[in-house]
């Protein structure tokens, strides 16, 4: 019980120094790898008309920046591996951001620069470029009077972690601990986010179909040392990693639970690192696809060992692609977080815009687009406020305090909106009022039920809104020195 309290206690002073209530965005991978996909000007338009108001980029292909200028969509834009050697030359990197970024920024909105993709599992010696390839684009964005408006990070596969169950022994593989050092002190100098790619759907075999598709009714397990409850898989991966981040130690270790093997483990505990968020650069489901067994697998993605290889083939069809994405958007909009992080902003990015039918690796690689080559909807998925931009749901300072209340317990109770950041102690319970609580409440249940109007009525007292209300937000606390935190381990 006290060990049990020793964590919790250091993990909330780590959460004391993010902003978790700031709001949760749902984003899409736009990947190219094929011969047959319309032109950028034409996916610039289907992104628009389908609301999606983050993309990511694997490149940074001058007719797909120019595209998307002036469209208000934000874009993380990608630099490939093969680039990475030339990278490790600063000329050559201030001549690439004068040439390929700078022509389009801001009437593109550029956010991110991701610097490589997945490089711990790449042979050779790719891993170890990555760091001081970030190091030279921080150096030009500097010079261009750019950092901290486009941030610059590099996504993981979630096969970094050498073990994530239960999540708060999440801890990363010690065979990568000399980049991971360098990487997570570069992400705490630049205040970057910790990027990672998951794919629950390869946790099947280990735990239930319903709790990878969001779908279990009750608790699936319970975190024996934090007390946490856990009804998915996303947020045990998730929250896996947090703590891995959290604890910094690192360890070689396979469980048959894992999700994904070779999991990352160390802290912030012990080095006086910050790092500001956690984005999941990819998650997603296939519609189809067959993979012989023990096949190479796309690089994204770590096979759990502990399941069939052919089992996962068997759940790649259009009805679990839709429930998993429809319930992802859901979770992620409502702002409930994650056990271990109550309020959290999740960003999340679903894999992929296109089937790509020139994708490496076995068939189901190329089946998990949204949308067909032809642009047709591979099946129903709706954005946040749909048709009508991004929107939120707040409680409205002219309603009397009882209809407040009532509505706001309406919502905890049989609207069943997820109230539990705003309980004493927790993320978001400040600021400590009535307006603020009933608008956390509100547009959890409103980006829940689908951004509807009528979700968003709660008896005349509830706004929609098309400005990020950003409600409620932790108050400032300044910059604690993490080191402290050693002491509760």
């Amino acid at each position: 019980m006290a060990s049990r309290f020793k964590l919790v206690s250091a993990l909330s002073l780590l959460l004391l120094l993010l902003d978790f209530c700031r709001g949760s965005n749902v984003g899409v991978d736009y990947g190219m790898d094929a011969d047959n996909l319309p032109s950028p000007d034409q996916v610039a338009q289907l992104v628009r008309n389908h609301n999606i108001q983050y993309l990511r980029i694997y490149n940074y292909r001058p007719e797909v920046l120019k595209a998307f200028s002036n469209t208000g969509i934000e874009l993380m834009v990608g630099v490939p591996n093969a680039d990475l050697s030339q990278f490790q030359s600063q000329p050559y990197v201030d001549s690439w951001l004068r040439t390929s970024i700078l022509p389009y920024y801001p009437a593109t909105k550029i956010t991110h620069i991701t610097v490589g993709v997945e490089v711990t599992n790449y042979p050779d010696n790719t891993a170890n470029l990555v760091v001081p390839a970030m190091r030279n684009v921080v150096s030009a964005l500097k010079s261009a009077n750019l950092q901290g408006k486009i941030k610059v990070s590099t996504p993981l596969s979630f096969g970094v972690l050498s073990k994530s169950f239960p999540p708060s022994e999440g801890a990363f593989n010690s065979g990568y601990e000399n980049v991971l050092r360098l990487l997570l002190d570069f992400l705490e100098e630049n205040q970057s986010p910790f990027m990672v790619n998951l794919y629950p759907i390869y946790a099947i075999g280990a735990s239930s179909l319903d709790a990878v598709l969001f779908k279990s009714p009750s608790t699936i397990f319970v975190d024996q040392h934090t007390g946490l409850s856990y009804k998915n898989i996303f947020d045990a991966q998730l929250d896996a990693v947090f703590y891995a981040i959290a604890n910094r130690n690192f360890r070689t270790t396979r469980n048959t639970f894992d999700a994904q093997p070779d999991t990352v483990h160390f802290t912030l505990a012990n080095t006086n690192s910050r790092i500001n968020d956690i984005i999941v650069t990819e998650t997603g489901w296939p519609t189809h696809g067959s993979r012989p067994p023990h096949a190479s697998t796309h690089n994204a993605k770590t096979y759990n060992y502990g399941a069939s290889l052919d089992s996962v083939d068997d759940y790649a069809n259009i009805d679990n692609a839709q429930t998993y994405n429809t319930n992802l958007i859901s979770h992620v909009m409502g702002g409930s977080g994650t056990p271990a992080m109550p309020g959290a902003n999740l960003d999340v990015y679903i894999f992929s815009l296109f089937n790509e039918n020139l994708k490496q690796g076995p068939e189901i690689e190329r089946n998990f687009g949204l949308f067909d080559p032809e642009m047709r909807s591979v099946y129903n998925l709706n954005f946040p406020g749909k048709g009508t931009g991004k929107s939120w749901c707040i409680a409205s300072s002219q309603a009397s305090n009882s209809a407040l209340q009532n509505a706001l317990d309406w919502a905890c109770g049989q609207g069943k909106a997820d109230c539990s950041a705003i309980q004493p102690g927790q993320r978001c319970f400040q600021p400590d009022t009535l307006v603020s609580h009933a608008s956390f409440a509100f547009n959890n249940y409103y980006q829940k039920n689908g951004a509807t109007d009528d979700a968003c009525s709660f008896g005349g007292t509830g706004i929609k809104v098309s400005t990020d209300p950003r409600l409620p937000k932790l108050q400032p606390v300044g910059r604690l020195p993490l080191l402290q935190l050693s002491r509760f381990f």
